[in-house]
């Protein structure tokens, strides 16, 4: 086990599954300590990555959660020996008509996908100054940022809130912390495909490479921005959407 991230320190919500575990797996690949930060259990991506010679670490906890994320990330960051990367990833859907969607159901996306990028890019960012070697922040946001789509207010109000956060960080902390957002597509995932098969998600999307997009493949737009082909890049959105966003 070896690569471009050896002897650096990794922590990534959301780990558990999807976008996020592949995140931690891709980032551990090339070398790095990844602690997993999850509601859920994170043990089956810890195996994978333990199983294919990496190392890895989980701590249950939920990013709306101001007091646990405090002491998850510097519990993380106590057994990393510091934080050098750090993926928000953790996100949750919830559709419905505007008219029938109550404040329960508008706070509870604004507070995982909004709130909790916030609280791990605030307390990612303040152990990465403490140590004074810098680092790299990604936030996970969607192409629907970018476009409106009907019956998805809270989804798409915090997608796009990640995308201001992101900028105004990269403003923020640069040149010595690097902020960006990776805005994936229709991509196979739990979240994404609990009732509605790949084939009729990407029929319904028109996407031009006719297919929804794989886990692995935001992954590996995530390992770019962690390593020399990100050094120059800040407070930037890439798009991973097979053209989707194009429709």
């Amino acid at each position: 086990m070896g690569g471009f991230l050896d002897g650096k320190t990794a922590l990534v919500t959301g780990a558990a599954s999807g976008i996020g575990a592949a995140i931690a797996q891709a980032f551990a690949d090339e070398g790095a300590h990844v602690a997993l930060i999850d509601r859920a259990d994170t043990s089956a991506t810890q195996g994978h990555i333990e199983k294919a010679g990496g190392r890895a670490f989980g701590l249950q906890r939920d990013v709306t959660d101001e007091t646990g994320m405090t002491q998850g990330v510097a519990e993380a960051v106590a057994r990393l020996g510091g934080l050098d990367l750090s993926v928000a990833s953790a996100g949750i859907s919830d559709d419905g008509p505007l008219t029938e969607t109550s404040l329960a159901d508008w706070s509870r996306v604004i507070g995982v996908n909004l709130t909790g990028v916030f609280l791990t890019g605030r307390e990612a960012i303040r152990a990465m100054k403490a140590h004074g070697r810098g680092g790299r922040v990604i936030n996970i946001a969607s192409d629907h940022a970018f476009f409106g789509w009907e019956e998805r207010s809270a989804y798409c109000a915090s997608k796009a809130g990640v995308l201001g956060l992101t900028r105004v960080w990269a403003k923020e902390f640069g040149p010595d912390i690097l902020v960006n957002a990776i805005c994936p597509g229709p991509v196979e995932t739990p979240l994404l495909l609990d009732d509605i098969t790949p084939e009729i998600m990407a029929r319904e999307t028109d996407i031009p490479l006719g297919r929804v997009g794989q886990p692995d493949e935001i992954a590996a737009v995530a390992l770019a921005l962690a390593g020399k082909a990100g050094s120059f890049t800040t407070g930037q959105s890439w798009g991973v959407n097979g053209g989707s966003a194009m429709r």
